[in-house]
């Protein structure tokens, strides 16, 4: 995350039960985003590092461990989708210039999506 708005945007989409975040505000002195979620204050770092607030002290719990997973794992699936869309961009480029390169290359990302997916693909006709 760059900006602190942008961690908390992201904190807010991630969450289940978004309607059940407090207090969500970006605390710009500490370069940190705090909330309260579950009768937990949680403090999330732009690096996603999460820790849990107990009176003035900052604690790594079981909580904040799922939480940073959770967060980390929703961000590592949004690189692999952005770099699904920006390898169909190309293919769309390639076919539009050298449309036997680019159905070739169409097919590779295609194989390639499905084996992230777990899945395996019948051969093309």
């Amino acid at each position: 995350m760059q900006t602190l708005q942008e961690l908390a945007e992201y904190i807010r989409k991630t969450l289940p039960q978004a309607s059940t975040i407090a207090n969500l505000t970006a605390n710009d002195q500490a370069g940190v985003v705090e909330f309260g979620w579950q009768s937990r204050h949680f403090v999330v770092r732009t690096n996603l590092e999460v820790m849990e607030k107990k009176d003035k002290n900052l604690y790594i719990t079981g909580a904040s461990m799922l939480m940073q997973a959770a967060f980390m794992t929703r961000n590592a699936n949004q690189k692999v989708i952005e770099g699904i869309v920006n390898t169909l961009q190309q293919v769309e480029d390639t076919v539009k210039r050298d449309q036997p390169r680019g159905l070739s290359l169409l097919q590779s990302a295609k194989q390639s999506v499905a084996r992230l997916a777990g899945k395996s693909l019948r051969p093309a006709r």
